[in-house]
């Protein structure tokens, strides 16, 4: 083979070896847990490949499922300060794992409840490592389609809460009518004549 050729040969087996961009971003994997007592029926569900959100595996749509890229940077602008209700219901964990620049994984934890009044919620915690900085943090919510996703990867197939009924407050008391005056004994003695 000409030199040339073999240069060129040679660069691209090199370029199959770098990671793109897309791809040192998004996940290399993430492993679903929890529910309760005794965790899931079939034990911890793990998914690897490519996690980058758009990529349409089952890992990259988990990811934007689970608004994983709002909470973890805070750039899409989609996260929440605090949770959109209080019927959460049962409480998975994802454990994200990320490759940083020298190839080291990073685990990310973010808290998922699949089944929550109003669709999926989930919680990233701020403060954990992953590349060059920390994640943001905060709540995201999601959308109904990510609890059926999320019963196809294994999770127990749960309707959503609903919300909760307030509690019937009983009706203000109507006044009561005066009692009327007892009728006259027939044993009183009679009013006195002049």
């Amino acid at each position: 083979m000409k030199p040339r050729v073999l240069a060129v040969a040679a660069l691209a087996a090199l370029l199959l070896l770098v990671p793109t961009a897309a791809q040192a971003k998004g996940a290399t994997a993430a492993t679903i847990d929890g529910g309760g007592p005794g965790g899931l029926p079939g034990g911890p569900i793990t998914l690897k490949g490519d996690g980058e959100p758009g990529s349409g595996t089952d890992l990259g749509m988990l990811a934007e499922g689970a608004g994983v890229f709002t909470v973890l940077f805070q750039d899409g602008g989609g996260g929440l300060t605090a949770a959109p209700t209080d019927r959460l219901g049962p409480r998975y964990t994802i454990t994200w794992m990320f490759a940083d620049d020298v190839g080291k994984g990073r685990e990310v934890r973010q808290d998922v409840y699949p089944y929550a009044t109003g669709g999926p919620v989930t919680f990233m915690p701020a403060g954990q490592p992953v590349f060059d900085t920390e994640t943001a943090g905060g709540w995201y919510q999601g959308f109904d389609g990510f609890r059926a996703q999320l019963i196809e990867l294994g999770l127990p197939n749960r309707a959503p809460l609903t919300p909760a009924t307030p509690k019937a407050t009983p009706a203000p008391a109507s006044p009561q009518p005066a009692p009327a005056p007892a009728p006259a004994s027939s044993t009183s003695p009679s009013p006195a004549w002049p």
